[in-house]
């Protein structure tokens, strides 16, 4: 059974998922928007770190170091949104909360979105934004991570390396995410009245705008197509009324059938995304396994 906190967050998010669940609303917002820009960090995320944003490729990247008890490891984390919405406040507590248990810096790139771009332009900033934090961090040391769509993008951003030669990262830390923008595994329609936070017609729609025409089965946009030999170490963290539980479940068995490595973390009756709630029991358990499985002490 999920907590009494999650159920009433679960309740409250419930109560838009009629709006959410509109895909000419979605379809009208996203082609009319002022493209997004990025909440001012917390005043707590300044408190506990050092903060320096630069720019690559023009667009945005934060580096946040903590300014005590430094593990050691580095994460670069990837939003969620279906790759069309814009980084949220949850985004950075989610971000402050991996640091607190981890002690880890992290990088956060602020890629492009649709419908105004697609991943043609996002891969090259973030291959660049990578071979900068290796130029200060051994490749063992990273950490992929993302929840959602910027789940389904580290494990993309995994094959996209390898491609290019690149030293893979240390491990992969996944929330909640999208590894098939086809939406095609035939238990979703079951699933999908208990997720009050995902839409199947307005995923759809979002993943035909970030593959720009391209086949969406590309292991850079639907990773569980990829060829997952050689992986690094990968966690998954699922909430059982998420869409995506089928593909975190799929993903497990192809893992697994290849030698690799991987943890999938159910959370019953826990919504998409549910780190995002960092005030839920579930989510700081979520976080407490984070740390754990790389290494640090917890520092909460």
């Amino acid at each position: 059974m999920s907590s009494l906190r999650m159920s009433a967050a679960k309740f409250w998010l419930g109560l838009r998922k009629k709006y959410r669940s509109d895909p000419e609303a979605f379809r009208r917002t996203a082609r009319t928007r002022a493209y997004p820009t990025v909440p001012a960090l917390p005043r707590a995320l300044h408190a506990l770190t050092n903060v320096e944003e630069r720019k690559v490729a023009g667009r945005a990247v934060f580096k946040l170091t903590p300014r005590q008890r430094a593990s050691g490891w580095h994460l670069i984390y990837a939003h969620g949104g279906a790759y069309v919405n814009e980084f949220i406040l949850p985004h950075w507590r989610i971000i402050e909360s991996l640091i607190r248990h981890t002690g880890a810096s992290v990088t956060v790139p602020i890629y492009p979105l649709a419908p105004e771009f697609t991943h043609r332009d996002a891969y090259p900033f973030l291959t660049e934004v990578y071979r900068q934090v290796l130029a200060t961090t051994p490749a063992t040391q990273v950490a992929l991570c993302g929840d959602s769509a910027g789940g389904g993008l580290a494990l993309g951003q995994t094959f996209h390396f390898r491609d290019l030669g690149l030293p893979l990262p240390g491990r992969l830390i996944l929330f909640s995410p999208w590894l098939d923008l086809a939406m095609t595994n035939p238990g979703i329609p079951a699933i999908e009245p208990r997720d009050v936070m995902l839409s199947t017609a307005r995923l759809l729609e979002a993943g035909q705008w970030w593959a720009g025409g391209d086949d969406l089965s590309l292991p850079t946009l639907s990773p569980i197509h990829g060829d997952l030999r050689g992986l690094p170490p990968i966690d998954v963290f699922q909430g059982t009324d998420d869409l995506f539980i089928l593909d975190a479940r799929e993903l497990r068995g192809k893992v697994e059938a290849v030698g690799g490595s991987i943890r999938l973390y159910e959370y019953p009756g826990a919504f998409h995304v549910f780190v995002g709630a960092t005030f839920t029991p579930e989510a700081r358990d979520a976080f407490r396994k984070v740390a754990h499985g790389l290494g640090s002490s917890h520092r909460e």
